[in-house]
């Protein structure tokens, strides 16, 4: 597993959560037992460090295509980019970037709504979304309609896994900040 896809897989854990925390913060009988502040604390502590390795692994991946502009997979990604769905590769890589650099400031932290916005960007995959749209603009043909039939429950696994691993990241992150708090 690359860097990518477990960053990718981070920030899509954070938009679940974030969508539960908005909704159980609220919650007046778990306000006493759930101590929220700590938790949400180490998840934006985490989704920020993630947000940061992405763009160091984004800036690193790009310089070296720059640098060996002649090899076969740099002018892949060269016509990728310069094609007519390059604007799905920018867009996915600066919203997650920018993203969770806002949560960086307190009152991004603070605005349910402006998280809200905030986790459903991260639960929104552009690259997906092309390739949705390019297969029914390229297959368009009624005939071939039947012939894709989707079950739903790879989809719950994939979502179980994807929030475990950043779940899994923001409990150690937990751990380190009240350890150093002691």
């Amino acid at each position: 597993m690359n860097l990518y896809v477990l960053m990718q897989y981070c920030f899509f854990g954070f938009g679940i959560y974030n969508l539960f925390f908005l909704v159980l913060r609220k919650i007046k009988a778990l306000q006493d037992k759930v101590k929220f502040k700590e938790i949400d604390q180490a998840a934006t502590l985490t989704i920020f460090f993630c947000g940061l390795i992405y763009l160091v692994n984004w800036s690193f991946d790009w310089l070296y295509i720059f640098i060996n502009h002649d090899s076969e997979n740099s002018k892949y990604i060269i016509n990728r980019l310069n094609g007519p769905y390059g604007f799905s590769v920018y867009a996915q890589q600066l919203s997650y970037i920018t993203s969770c650099l806002l949560f960086f400031l307190n009152f991004i932290k603070k605005n349910s709504f402006l998280r809200f916005i905030i986790g459903f960007i991260f639960l929104f995959n552009f690259e997906k979304f092309v390739i949705i749209t390019s297969s029914f603009h390229r297959d368009y043909l009624p005939s071939s309609w039947t012939m894709y039939h989707q079950s739903y429950g790879w989809l719950i696994a994939d979502w179980l896994i994807k929030t475990s691993i950043f779940m899994s990241f923001t409990t150690i992150t937990y751990f380190v900040i009240n350890k150093n708090k002691r």
